[in-house]
């Protein structure tokens, strides 16, 4: 068994067009659970902060201006936190 570190050193390719969708369907759960938290009274401060930091995520990967790697972390971050077991997306699975 290979030690977690080499695990993180490793390099793994994703396709763009994977993190395109990636981030699409990951800003569509972060709305669709502030829209939520509103409706039922419910503080809304994170699900704000994470759709800021992807929406800025994904400006800055149109330029191409970060690598698919760190794109894909940040949203497996904010995916993970969200954990919506049944919505429209409850396929996408990023572990």
């Amino acid at each position: 068994m290979k030690p977690f570190k080499s695990y993180n050193e490793e390099k793994f390719v994703i396709q763009p067009n994977e993190i395109d969708n990636l981030l699409y369907k990951t800003i569509e759960i972060v709305k669709y659970e502030v829209k939520r938290d509103v409706e039922i009274g419910k503080d809304n401060q994170q699900g704000n902060l994470n759709l800021e930091i992807l929406t800025l995520l994904k400006k800055e990967w149109d330029k191409k201006r970060v690598e698919t790697n760190f794109v894909f972390r940040v949203v497996d971050k904010i995916f993970k936190t969200h954990n919506v077991r049944n919505n429209f997306y409850s396929d996408v699975e990023l572990s």
